[in-house]
């Protein structure tokens, strides 16, 4: 990036802190309407759900075992992204 460049990005960056800071933070990373450290027991919950469900899923009916297929790719995803 060129200078210019930079300066125009950090204007625009300054621009929206101004106007919605909400949004500002969205953009940047950081969601402020969830914390994180509520976000992690979602992650282990639905990792822990997901490989009861493929375990033992099919012992009681076997499309519990894509569920939990899918409740594993959630947990997958939200540990990747930790969000």
């Amino acid at each position: 990036m060129t200078w210019y460049e930079r300066r125009q990005l950090r204007r625009i960056e300054r621009w929206f802190e101004s106007t919605d800071p909400a949004l500002a933070s969205v953009l940047a990373g950081s969601d402020p309407t969830v914390p994180a450290t509520r976000r992690a027991p979602a992650r282990v919950w639905s990792a822990l759900a997901g490989i009861t469900l493929v375990v033992g899923g099919p012992a009681v009916h076997l499309p519990l075992a894509f569920v939990g297929c899918l409740l594993l790719m959630t947990a997958a995803c939200l540990h990747v992204t930790r969000t």
